[in-house]
C-alpha cells in the first residue's frame, strides 16, 4: 500500500505523561484527601473535554480547578503542576525526523493549550511537523469525523495514502473506517517494526 503522508498522535506516541504526577502534587496542596482527588479526576471529564476543545479558556479552567480540587494555591500554580508530567520518547521522535525527509508529517492531537505551550517551549522537535492539528484549536476531538477531515485538507492528503499512529483504539479505528491506513501503537507494538511493514524510506 502506497503511503503519502504520516499523521502522528503526540501523547503516549512521541511525548509520554503520567497525570499521576500532577495528582501526586496536587494533593499535597488540596484541602481533599488523595483519595478524593483521584475519585474527582478519574469521575469527572467534562471540564477537561471542555477545555481541550477549546470550549474554555485556560484562565477559566484553571480556577475552576482550583475550586473543584480545593487547592491551596493561585490558577498559576496549579497549571505548573499540571503541565509538568510529560517525558519525550527519544525513539520515536527520532523516527519522526527521519520519515520527515521523506514525507510531509502531521501531528492530530486531543490536547489543550496549557499543554501546547509547555510542551512547545521545552522540545524542539515540533517545527518537523508540516502542520499540527490540536483539538484545542480546531473545536473537536478525535475520534470525531470532523478533526480527521481537518487533518488532511491540512495536509492536502490522500486518506487512502495516509498512514496514522495512535495509542487509542477508538482514534484508529475511526481513521481506519475512513479509509486511512493504521498503526495502533499498543505497549507490545514495536513502531519501528510497524513502520518497517509499510516499506516506508526514512526507517
Amino acid at each position: 500500500m502506497k503511503i503519502s503522508t504520516i499523521i502522528f498522535d503526540l501523547g503516549k506516541v512521541l511525548i509520554d505523561f503520567d497525570y499521576g504526577l500532577a495528582l501526586h502534587r496536587l494533593a499535597q496542596r488540596s484541602e481533599l484527601t488523595r483519595e478524593e482527588v483521584d475519585d474527582l479526576a478519574y469521575r469527572d471529564h467534562s471540564r477537561l473535554v471542555k477545555y481541550e476543545r477549546g470550549e474554555m479558556t485556560t484562565e477559566a479552567f484553571f480556577s475552576e480547578q482550583c475550586e473543584a480540587f480545593r487547592f491551596r494555591g493561585t490558577p498559576a500554580e496549579l497549571q505548573e503542576i499540571w503541565c509538568d508530567i510529560f517525558a519525550p520518547i527519544e525513539e520515536h521522535i527520532r523516527m519522526a525526523r527521519c520519515l520527515a525527509e521523506y514525507y510531509p508529517v502531521g501531528l492530530l492531537s486531543n490536547i489543550s493549550e496549557a499543554h501546547i505551550e509547555f510542551l512547545e517551549a521545552r522540545h524542539d522537535f515540533f517545527p518537523v511537523f508540516r502542520e499540527k492539528i490540536y483539538s484545542c484549536r480546531v473545536g473537536c476531538v478525535k475520534p470525531e469525523r470532523a478533526i480527521y477531515d481537518h487533518a488532511l485538507e491540512r495536509l492536502k492528503a490522500d486518506r487512502f495514502e495516509t498512514l496514522f499512529i495512535d495509542d487509542l483504539e477508538a482514534n484508529v479505528l475511526a481513521a481506519s473506517g475512513m479509509g486511512w491506513q493504521t498503526i495502533h501503537l499498543r505497549s507490545d507494538v514495536s513502531l519501528k517494526h510497524a513502520l518497517q511493514s509499510y516499506d516506508l524510506r526514512g526507517v
